[in-house]
């Protein structure tokens, strides 16, 4: 097992939300059972080292190779979505590998849609790419895991953050309860493959490709990473 000691320091605010509504226009960070407790969940670790992975693999990822091809043939798509009986509005932005092998066998209308333009790349990915391999999917079980302890982070609140719908109702802004500390948490990787993948991922984040949480186009969510392979 290789063991990867990753601290990342954020440079902007970061806010990872938790799911709970209030009356007011706020965004609270994320807790478990106790709201005064609020902690990052390895979930969102995962998440943003899965997203900085595909784009240091760009052209060979079942996420952004599916991506591509669904953009470029988004009008062609929702067109035919219109067509099925359940009308679909939205086109998909990607798809994974295990998703992908799905759609030959699917027979609903919307998956003989998706499976008629990604035809050609379904056998590309008949076996899982380097990302799903390593972070796990549906058919392939992870080579790599989060280890991190649930410490309580210390949180702030910024205040009436206006968006465009808020300037044209002349409505108060968005509060949103962000923080600054420091994250650290290792990276277990079953074999060289993963430490790789992870290392590159890392890379990334530092190249400035992905940001952690929400409220990215407002600058919240820039971080920089270090690591140490142990």
């Amino acid at each position: 097992m290789i063991r990867i000691h990753v601290k990342l320091t954020p440079l902007t605010p970061y806010n990872i939300s938790s799911s709970l509504r209030t009356r007011e226009r706020k965004v609270v960070f994320y807790f478990g059972i106790d709201p005064s407790f609020k902690f990052i969940p390895p979930t969102s670790i995962k998440g943003i080292l899965r997203t900085a992975a595909c784009y240091a693999f760009f052209e060979s990822v079942c996420e952004t190779v599916t991506a591509k091809i669904l953009i470029l043939n988004g009008e062609k798509i929702e067109e035919e979505l219109k067509k099925c009986e359940n009308g679909v509005k939205f086109v998909r932005q990607s798809f994974v590998c295990a998703e992908l092998q799905k759609l030959r066998e699917s027979k609903d209308c919307e998956s003989k849609v998706y499976a008629s333009v990604l035809e050609s790349i379904i056998d590309k990915f008949s076996s899982p790419c380097i990302v799903c391999r390593v972070f796990g999917s549906e058919n392939a079980r992870a080579k790599m895991r989060i280890v991190m302890g649930h410490k309580n982070v210390n949180t702030y609140l910024i205040g009436n953050l206006r968006f465009s719908y808020d300037i044209k109702t002349n409505s108060k802004g968005l509060d949103v309860e962000v923080s600054k500390d420091q994250i650290e948490f290792d990276v277990l990787c079953e074999d060289d493959e993963c430490k790789d993948v992870i290392i590159k991922a890392l890379e990334q984040i530092n190249n400035g490709m992905v940001r952690l949480g929400r409220f990215k186009s407002r600058g919240f969510g820039i971080i920089r990473a270090e690591y140490e392979v142990i």
